[in-house]
């Protein structure tokens, strides 16, 4: 309860009132709150102090304590504005009560009358003290709309084009790591065809993790890690790119493309953080202006950011790409199945990685669901390397049908697995 003081004949005295601007809560207000009648009345008061445009309720709310539901909707319409989340409840030292109290004033230790009556008749009424200045026109060059365009493009292509793609070859990987880790768990077998599914399978794994049917342990515990990487990454893409799942309400878009690149990040065609899928729109204090045209943004930990220098490349990079950034948003944070950046594909660092090494990167990842995907040769084309270093994997045909056409027009891909060469 704030407290106002007044002036009277006897001096100063203080008496509790609520003041739009300046607002104390005792309990929570809104959609599950404690909703206490004082506080809601402050709430109802500080909200209709707010000029529809900065997330104000446009038509008043009749200040009278109840959190019914258009007191809840308005909350909801300013968080909307002024928060990155939305739950239509203002709680006490919170975000969105701070965020109520700077927009009406916070300043403000008076309660502002609705009207002025002057000799003239009634006045209008004032601009509340504090309420932020409407903003200026954004004037932009022509190179900054036309690299807005681009982002637009790169935005509709990725969704529509490449990520269905990725989650098809995410899907052919799975199939492989199923049966890899089929054969993993029957490991010590002392006689198993070479050409055994479930073998040739374990084979492709262990290319690209170093794993090693002389080393049971490691060979189930790898194949069982791989798997669940990539189920992750069918899941995270089916929830939020994909068909919604019934009976949970679709998630905000995975990918943002900015038409301009951070400083922090030059040169890089993508980024986001470890373990992204888990976090629930936390901000990183990063703060960009290749989002919304005019506007700083702030980065967000459950998204991927897509730079322009994503355009530049061809099409194999542009998919490998996006399957490594998967995998960095899809690591397990608390269970320390983070997957880092432990050397690139081309690098001689990645070579020279041991198994567990392996395991833990994002780039080991991209390389295996785009090699179960395409085939070994275009993996290598994703990955900036020869298919020669990738490795002669065997080659196995699994039902599911190759994302793209054929390499090459129907010319035999000499490194193809599973699908991507006949």
């Amino acid at each position: 309860m704030q407290l106002r003081v007044l002036m009277g004949p006897s001096g100063c005295s203080r008496v509790p009132c609520r003041l739009p601007g300046a607002v104390i809560l005792e309990g929570a207000v809104g959609y599950n709150g404690a909703n206490q009648k004082d506080d809601v009345v402050a709430i109802q008061a500080s909200l209709n102090s707010v000029v529809a445009a900065m997330g104000g309720p446009g038509v008043p709310l009749a200040e009278d304590g109840i959190a019914g539901p258009k007191t809840q909707n308005a909350i909801l319409h300013f968080q909307q504005h002024w928060v990155p989340y939305r739950d239509s409840k203002i709680e006490p030292e919170k975000a969105t009560l701070r965020a109520l109290n700077r927009a009406v004033g916070a300043s403000l230790s008076i309660a502002i009358p609705a009207t002025t009556v002057t000799a003239a008749g009634p006045a209008a009424a004032p601009t509340p003290v504090g309420a932020p200045k409407p903003p200026k026109p954004v004037v932009l060059t022509d190179n900054e709309k036309a690299a807005i365009m681009k982002a637009a493009i790169r935005h509709a292509t990725v969704k529509s084009l490449w990520l269905p793609a990725a989650y098809q070859a995410a899907l052919s990987a799975v199939r492989v790591a199923t049966r890899a880790t089929a054969h993993a768990e029957r490991l010590p077998t002392p006689n198993v065809a070479r050409e055994d599914a479930d073998r040739l399978a374990f084979l492709l794994i262990a290319k690209h993790f170093k794993l090693h049917e002389k080393d049971p342990s490691l060979a189930r515990a790898g194949a069982k890690r791989v798997e669940t990487m990539i189920r992750r990454m069918c899941i995270t893409l089916v929830n939020r790119v994909g068909k919604p799942i019934p009976g949970i309400a679709p998630a905000d878009d995975i990918f943002v493309s900015l038409w301009r690149t951070p400083a922090s990040v030059v040169g890089h065609p993508g980024y986001t953080w470890l373990g992204g899928a888990w976090e629930r729109h936390r901000m990183n204090g990063l703060i960009h202006g290749g989002e919304t045209p005019g506007k700083l943004s702030p980065d967000y930990a459950d998204r991927i950011y897509l730079t322009p220098e994503f355009d530049k490349s061809h099409d194999d990079y542009r998919s490998h790409v996006l399957v490594h950034e998967l995998a960095h948003f899809i690591g397990d944070m608390q269970g320390g199945w983070t997957l880092d950046d432990l050397g690139y594909t081309y690098e001689t660092q990645y070579r020279n990685n041991n198994s567990r090494q392996r395991l833990h990167n994002a780039d080991a990842y991209a390389s295996l669901v785009r090699e179960a995907g395409f085939g070994t040769t275009r993996a290598a084309l994703g990955a900036q390397i020869a298919a020669n270093l990738f490795g002669k994997g065997p080659v196995v045909h699994l039902p599911e049908q190759p994302v793209f056409p054929p390499y090459a027009l129907g010319t035999k891909d000499p490194y193809a697995y599973p699908s991507g060469g006949t």
